[in-house]
């Protein structure tokens, strides 16, 4: 492709990050755009290629809809903001992604340096007001590599640096602070923006070795368990954990897992309980898996070797985590279970009477979920009915993100990476926007926020819904309304179960009466939206908004009275 010459720094930098994928950038505007916007406006009229910037009328929201292109893309975006005020509301949403390993572009303006004579020289008294010694300070616990730009010709060099870094494992958010003066200065002629000077570090592969001894272990195994939180956003992975499992019987629980990694039918998905797993496994390998269990509730036998497979198998980022680790394998988790595959492959299919038993327990787990999902349909409805009614409800590549909302490890969801929870830093509001980013994706089939009211409100709903009318997006948010603070109420009862708070009808700090008005709120953007008391109506509510949100390509919202 021939390569056109920008005429400035600002120029230059979009043109660089669309050679790197980047086709959106979720902007929430500035006074400090506007070298960004001419540069916009001038390759609209050239015809260079450029990122397409997508307005978001609130910063959490841009984050988290970059987090949740990612998810079912795999291809990281790039977020844009205005000055030391903007990137502070961005805080969360990059603390979310730093913890599940997304790898999105974090841009900033900085207020103008100068006061004379420059382009882009301040120019109001907000540009005072605004200056900070390090902005970067703001994020930088929260990112893998973190700059600012000072000259035009480190434009495109930085957004090499940027994304290489984001995109290497384990990957992760990176920041970029853009001053308006040099962002505005011309792009030196000599210099070529043909091709990314720097490249991803590749698939890391893991130790022969210990391949070696770790298949040893599972041979001599009577009793092994795989635990897994997450795996890549496309297919792969999930297909040959599968594969592995199936072919050495052997079962994979998802204890918190942040997506669905197996699909709910397959033969070794054995759920999310995983304490009587892990007391009678004799191996437990862990893929990827930040918290394979809980400390103070269960932990294997003394005499179980334990393995940590995956990018950073001892989570470096975190100060505290003492999970006992036999062996640590660094390495992708594609290539570490590609590995194993392959050491054992003369072992394959050897464990049928294990498989059959393995088999028919989630079968009956299955059924059980189903059975305690059948009840529950009165005045409030059960959170159990409304997680099977919209597993009922999903067509097969439709894809939930639940944010306490539905029960992703209860649902029968019929592919992998169709299901997603919120990272484990829990910065709240991150479901509905997770979902705009998803929907933005995917046009083709429908995203679900399934989310309670107080993530809803977390979520800035009117932006949220603002943005999926600009967009026309395909997006379903259920609100479920128990009118409290229900993780605040459950972590004081798992605390002081038999304390003064536990004995009240109401705990102080949980109440959220009066609830908004949900669909007040999102028919104020023109949604199609349905309050539902009873549990008896809601498979009639959730396929009438279904219908309208896979037909006619707009949001729709229900809002479910549900109990606690």
């Amino acid at each position: 492709m021939s390569q056109r010459i920008p005429e400035t720094a600002a120029e230059a930098l979009l043109m660089r990050m669309k050679q790197w994928g980047v086709d959106y950038i979720f902007a929430n505007g500035g006074t400090d755009f506007a070298p960004l916007i001419e540069a916009l406006a001038r390759g609209s009229q050239a015809g260079i290629p450029m990122p397409e910037p997508v307005i978001v009328t609130h910063e959490t929201a841009a984050v988290a809809m970059a987090h949740g292109y990612y998810l079912v893309t795999g291809k990281p975006q790039a977020v844009m903001v205005h000055v030391n005020v903007g990137l502070a509301n961005t805080v969360m949403g990059l603390i979310n992604a730093a913890s599940e390993n997304i790898p999105l572009f974090m841009l900033a303006g900085r207020t103008p340096l100068t006061e004379f004579d420059r382009t882009g020289a301040r120019m109001t008294p907000i540009q005072y007001g605004q200056e900070m010694r390090d902005q970067s300070a703001l994020v930088r616990e929260s990112v893998k590599w973190d700059y600012e730009l000072r000259y035009p010709e480190q434009a495109g060099l930085l957004v090499d640096r940027a994304m290489s870094i984001a995109m290497s494992e384990p990957r992760g958010p990176v920041y970029l602070g853009l001053p308006r003066e040099p962002l505005a200065e011309a792009w030196p002629g000599s210099l070529s923006l043909d091709t990314p000077l720097q490249a991803p570090s590749g698939e890391i592969h893991p130790d022969p070795r210990q391949i070696s001894e770790v298949a040893g272990l599972v041979s001599n195994s009577e009793r092994p368990l795989i635990i897994v939180q997450r795996g890549n956003p496309g297919p792969e992975f999930s297909e040959r954990l599968s594969a592995f499992a199936n072919d050495h019987a052997i079962p994979v629980a998802e204890f918190r897992g942040q997506r669905n990694v197996l699909a709910a039918n397959d033969p070794m998905a054995s759920g999310s309980a995983i304490g009587p797993m892990i007391k009678s496994a004799d191996l437990v390998i862990v893929v990827d898996a930040s918290v394979p269990w809980i400390q103070r509730n269960v932990q294997p036998a003394d005499d179980v070797p334990v393995v940590h497979l995956g990018p950073d198998p001892h989570f470096s980022r975190m100060p505290v985590r003492s999970f006992r680790t036999d062996i640590a394998i660094q390495c992708s988790p594609i290539a570490g279970v590609e590995a194993l595959a392959t050491a054992l492959k003369d072992q394959a299919g050897t464990k049928t009477d294990r498989h059959k038993e393995i088999t028919q327990k989630n079968k009956a787990r299955l059924e059980e979920n189903k059975a305690g999902g059948s009840t529950g349909n009165g005045i409030p409805m059960s959170p159990a009915f409304v997680t099977a009614c919209v597993s009922n409800a999903m067509q097969e590549n439709d894809v939930v993100f639940s944010e306490l909302g539905v029960a992703i490890e209860n649902m029968e969801l019929k592919q992998p990476n169709t299901g997603f929870t919120p990272p484990f830093s829990g910065g709240l509001g991150w479901g509905l926007p997770a979902a705009l980013g998803a929907a933005f994706a995917h046009r083709d089939r429908v995203s679900i926020a399934s989310v309670g009211d107080g993530s809803y409100i977390f979520a800035n709903p009117v932006a949220c819904h603002q943005v999926a009318e600009s967009l026309g997006l395909p997006l379903l948010t259920i609100v479920h309304n128990n009118g409290i603070w229900n993780a605040v109420r459950r972590a004081a009862l798992a605390v002081y179960p038999d304390g003064e708070a536990a004995k009240m009808n109401q705990m102080p700090i949980t109440s959220l009466a009066p609830v908004p008005d949900c669909v007040g709120i999102a028919t104020s953007n023109r949604a199609w939206a349905k309050r539902v008391e009873k549990g008896a109506e809601l498979e009639d509510a959730l396929a009438e908004a279904m219908a309208v949100v896979r037909k006619n390509k707009r949001q729709a919202l229900l809002e479910l009275v549900v109990s606690y």
